[in-house]
């Protein structure tokens, strides 16, 4: 089976392990991803930010914060979901690591982590839950340019979009006030 997931993956993990360049961490989310998690979204959640990389001895990971959670798959080998509250985290760490950025967390003794995340979308991702949670400095934070933020920005506005049709056309349509 390591064959046939070499074949499936190859580019990927030859960019990954020689470059240290994840090339499908800074992608949208693909219509897979967002099958896999729309049904684990309340209808006052909004999603945030998130990131993909690779999970060790899993696959492929992605990472979704909403305002109340973290949805952690590991897309590849298992099609579950876990919903962790945001006040379950602790020991939140974002590192530049051989292959990219890692994230970690801790749950319930557990450590979760995703490697291989592109600069910009780690570092946006990271600041947001940092804007939720106590975290560790960013060590050997990237230097993030207007394109950088701009293309994370759209990739999470995206994501909300495409997870929660309903509510961002609700928050759009809603009457601003003019004083």
């Amino acid at each position: 089976m390591a064959w046939l997931d070499f074949l499936k993956n190859g580019n990927e993990l030859s960019e990954l392990l020689i470059e240290g360049n994840n090339p499908y961490g800074a992608r949208q989310l693909a219509a897979s991803d967002v099958d896999l998690i729309k049904p684990h979204l309340q209808p006052n959640e909004h999603v945030i930010a998130y990131v993909l990389g690779r999970v060790a001895l899993a696959g492929r990971g992605l990472w979704v914060l909403t305002d109340q959670h973290l949805l952690v798959s590991n897309h590849d080998n298992d099609p579950q979901v876990q919903r962790i509250t945001l006040r379950e985290l602790s020991n939140l760490a974002c590192v530049k690591g051989k292959y990219g950025y890692t994230l970690r967390a801790t749950v319930a003794q557990q450590q979760l982590s995703v490697y291989g995340t592109s600069a910009h979308m780690a570092a946006m991702f990271y600041r947001e839950i940092g804007l939720k949670l106590p975290c560790a400095p960013m060590v050997k934070p990237p230097v993030l340019d207007d394109d950088d933020v701009s293309q994370a920005t759209h990739n999470f506005k995206d994501a909300a979009m495409r997870l929660q049709p309903s509510t961002h056309a609700a928050r759009q349509e809603e009457p601003s006030a003019i004083g």
